[in-house]
């Protein structure tokens, strides 16, 4: 499949004369979009998809927060002393990413990235 989907997205950039890199990053969108649905609530999903191979991951991140702002949205943030306690590093405005089961994509599933892209 991985093979597919990189004949399919130098097939739309060469069809729509957009860069490679736009239609990658469109295809990581969809990919993410299609992850979204699997999820209750507002979570929030990035796919990294190696431009060579067409393998991706996907991880679920949280927004680190600072303690006093409070979790508007708990399913995508994470508070400051709370995140420090899994990475001591952590600063303000980071990600933390876990990665999560990626959605496979079939031959129907590379057609309906291709429509969501275009």
């Amino acid at each position: 499949m991985n093979r597919e989907m990189l004949m399919l997205i130098d097939a739309i950039s060469r069809e729509k004369n957009v860069e490679r890199d736009v239609v990658l990053g469109a295809v990581e969108l969809a990919l993410a979009s299609a992850t979204k649905k699997l999820y209750k609530g507002e979570v929030d999903i990035r796919v990294a998809m190696d431009p060579d191979t067409g393998a991706y991951e996907t991880f679920r991140r949280w927004l680190v927060v600072p303690d006093e702002a409070g979790l508007q949205n708990p399913d995508a943030e994470e508070l400051l002393t709370d995140a420090r306690d899994e990475l001591a590093d952590i600063e303000e405005g980071d990600f933390i990413e876990k990665p999560v089961e990626s959605v496979p994509i079939g031959r129907i599933g590379a057609m309906a990235a291709k429509q969501v892209i275009l």
